[in-house]
């Protein structure tokens, strides 16, 4: 996911319910409806997760999701996003080697002059 939420780090201040219900897209009907089928942790409300539910929101938009499978479709958004960033990061800490193959062909004519 190409977002505001890959830049955000993992240290990202909590959000209260009105904060976060607004950047996700959600009104608080919602929110408490997430909260009670535990899709949503009380002490998970941050940015990035706001941004992974906004992202879900839009996407169930598309498809006329239920709230239920939006809220499920916004942990695996944000576990997307999570290990983009890991890869990403694997990718930075691996030594860059250049291998180079070649085939090299020798063809060998023989020329006679006549008799």
């Amino acid at each position: 996911m190409s977002s505001v939420a890959e830049h955000l780090g993992p240290g990202e201040r909590l959000l209260d319910r009105d904060e976060f219900a607004r950047i996700a897209g959600l009104q608080e009907g919602q929110l408490r409806e997430l909260l009670d089928y535990q899709l949503l942790a009380p002490s998970g409300l941050d940015m990035r997760t706001a941004f992974a539910l906004r992202e879900a929101n839009r996407i169930g938009r598309d498809f006329d999701l239920e709230l239920f499978a939006i809220g499920l479709l916004a942990g695996y958004v944000l576990r997307i996003d999570n290990l983009e960033a890991q890869v990403q990061q694997l990718r930075a800490q691996r030594p860059v080697h250049t291998t180079v193959h070649t085939e090299v062909s020798f063809t060998s004519v023989q020329v006679r002059q006549g008799p």
